[in-house]
């Protein structure tokens, strides 16, 4: 119902546009251009202040949990280890 709602304003602005720009006379790319700079600062401004510090945090991420994964293959060794120290203990 969102996704509906959105793409309804999305085509009220278009229609509203191109009106705008019949009555101006003027291309709608013209009127159509603050638009696209302001959805390529938004996006900048997303790529820096999201996308960043979330590859960053991945990564120290991935180098913090890189021994684990080299364990895991060990996994089945540690456990029979472990299964006869117990054996010998009681």
């Amino acid at each position: 119902m969102e996704l509906f709602a959105i793409l309804f304003i999305a085509a009220l602005t278009l229609l509203f546009l191109k009106v705008f720009a019949f009555f101006f006379e003027v291309a709608i790319f013209a009127i159509a251009l603050p638009f696209k700079i302001l959805a390529f600062l938004l996006a900048a401004v997303f790529g820096v202040l999201l996308l960043i510090p979330f590859g960053i945090f991945a990564g120290l991420l991935g180098i913090l949990l890189a021994p684990l994964a080299i364990l895991a293959a060990f996994l089945p060794v540690i456990l029979i280890v472990i299964g006869i120290v117990l054996i010998l203990r009681a």
